[in-house]
């Protein structure tokens, strides 16, 4: 029950945020009542904490899967990279909809906005051993400031997380934004 509670969780929150978490829908969903869901998760809280917790771990859990596959390839790193934003199922795009909103919502409890800060920082530091890695390898200039790089592309990748939520066609998005990360790996070169 508790895994089936989460996965209904989870794709509230992916939809629709914080505020969208809620439990009688979530028991009207499983035919189940909503003391049976407080009796897994206290409040709304928790469970959300939980969620996002999973969701967070599986997140980091794939950036670090695609820097390894790229180990020593900057470059392709950062193509792969740039090819997440466009999945090609338009249901997994939520995932980077979920980063955004948790970033931008003001309602989050704090333990669920700081671990939404967590999450960003860890995905920091994924990025910034992989241009380390490329200025000690000499994939990329040896005179850029690899933490200077590492915000830049984190600002660019939240930018596009936003972007790609305020365009109604995700072909658009793509035919104008994609790439945009590789062309900034470009210019390290």
């Amino acid at each position: 029950m508790k895994d089936e509670i989460m996965k209904i969780a989870e794709d509230q929150l992916l939809r629709g945020g914080y505020a969208r978490l809620n439990f009688g829908t979530i028991a009207k969903v499983l035919e189940t009542t909503r003391a049976n869901l407080h009796y897994h998760f206290g409040n709304k809280e928790t469970l959300a904490i939980e969620v996002i917790r999973e969701f967070s771990l599986r997140q980091i859990a794939g950036l670090k899967a695609l820097h390894q596959a790229y180990r020593h390839d900057f470059h392709g790193f950062i193509a792969a990279l740039d090819a997440s934003f466009w999945p090609e199922n338009p249901s997994d795009d939520q995932a980077l909809n979920t980063c955004t909103m948790l970033a931008l919502d003001t309602d989050l409890p704090e333990e669920v906005r700081d671990m939404s800060y967590n999450f960003y920082q860890q995905a920091e530091e994924i990025i910034l051993a992989a241009i380390s890695e490329a200025v000690a390898d000499g994939e990329v200039r040896q005179d850029i400031d690899p933490k200077r790089e590492t915000v830049r592309a984190h600002v660019m990748m939240m930018g596009l997380m936003t972007s790609i939520q305020h365009v109604s066609d995700k072909d658009v998005a793509r035919s104008q934004m994609s790439g945009l990360l590789v062309e900034w790996a470009e210019g390290l070169r």
